[in-house]
C-alpha cells in the first residue's frame, strides 16, 4: 500500500520546514552579523552590554 500524495506532503513538508529552522537557527549568527553572550544568567544580543560586560571580565 502506498500513501496518497496528501499523506506524503504530510510527511515531506514538516521535515523540510524543521530542517530548514534547524539550518537557520545554526547560521543565525553569521546571517545577522552579531554575536550573542550567553551566560547562566543572561541571553544578550545588546552589544552594548557584551562590551560592558567584557570589561568587568565577566565574557
Amino acid at each position: 500500500m502506498g500513501l496518497s500524495g496528501a499523506a506524503w506532503a504530510t510527511l515531506i513538508i514538516p521535515t523540510i520546514l524543521g530542517i530548514l529552522v534547524m539550518v537557520l537557527y545554526g547560521y543565525w549568527d553569521k546571517i545577522t552579523g552579531k554575536e550573542y553572550y550567553v551566560d547562566d544568567e543572561i541571553l544578550a544580543y545588546d552589544e552594548d552590554l557584551v562590551k560592558e560586560l567584557q570589561k568587568e571580565g565577566k565574557a
